[in-house]
């Protein structure tokens, strides 16, 4: 995993990795090649009750030659 601050536009130079997006903030906090490196941020405890907008929200960015990913 790597810590980033990069704005959601420039997200085209991550295809094919995982990112965690602050919604709050509309940036790329956190880049990793799996879903796992980048779990952490995205995920809170059943206790945790910080408002679901603003918890960074994970995405696979797709490379040029493939589509939408559907999960």
């Amino acid at each position: 995993m790597k810590k980033v601050n990069v704005s959601t536009k420039q997200m085209g130079k991550f295809a094919g990795k995982w990112v965690a997006i602050d919604p709050v903030k509309d940036r790329i906090i956190a880049v990793g090649d799996t879903l796992k490196e980048i779990g952490h941020l995205v995920t809170r405890g059943i206790k945790d009750k910080t408002p679901d907008e603003k918890i960074p929200a994970a995405f696979k960015v797709p490379r040029a030659d493939e589509g939408p990913y559907i999960l």
